[in-house]
């Protein structure tokens, strides 16, 4: 059975709480009958939910890296990443969400897109410990909001159980 079609598009970075509470629980219902088998479809209806959502990707923590499970947009060199690395170690190590609004003002940063303006880390924890995350890349400067973190989080709370099955 193919994993459930969320068919939400919007071609405006403009999306409204509602819509959100819609987009979850369209998501727990694919995550709920695929587990881990719905990350990619997740990281597609993701890219397409939102206009500022250019790249979303699924890591799953392994050992001391970042392995890349699922994503939407382009193939980026940062399939692997060492914990330590990057904005998305941050989120990893501080076990917090990472909101920078420009990239290319941090000296952490790892450029995977020349586009890329900010970025979204949200840290999937299981049992409080992070288990992977949800990165999201944005070609607008500041792309990113309170909203941002707060629906991101519940997603991540969702496939919590199924980032949790692959982590090692």
């Amino acid at each position: 059975m193919a994993p459930t079609c969320i068919n939400i598009k919007y071609k405006s970075s403009i999306v409204k709480p509602e819509d959100n509470a819609h987009f979850i629980a369209r998501a727990k219902e694919g995550i709920v009958s695929h587990g881990p088998g719905y990350l990619q479809k997740l990281c597609e209806d993701l890219k397409a939910y939102n206009g500022k959502y250019n790249w979303v990707g699924v890591y799953i923590v392994a050992g001391d890296k970042l392995v890349l499970h699922s994503y939407a947009g382009d193939r980026t060199e940062h399939e692997q990443i060492s914990i330590g690395d990057g904005l998305c170690s941050q989120a990893i190590v501080q076990n917090a969400i990472v909101n920078e609004a420009d990239v290319h003002s941090n000296p952490t940063y790892l450029a995977c897109f020349i586009n890329t303006k900010s970025e979204l880390v949200v840290p999937v924890r299981h049992g409080g410990k992070p288990v992977g995350e949800i990165d999201i890349d944005s070609d607008t400067r500041s792309a990113f909001h309170g909203e941002d973190e707060r629906f991101i989080s519940e997603i991540a709370e969702l496939v919590a159980g199924a980032v949790s099955s692959l982590a090692k």
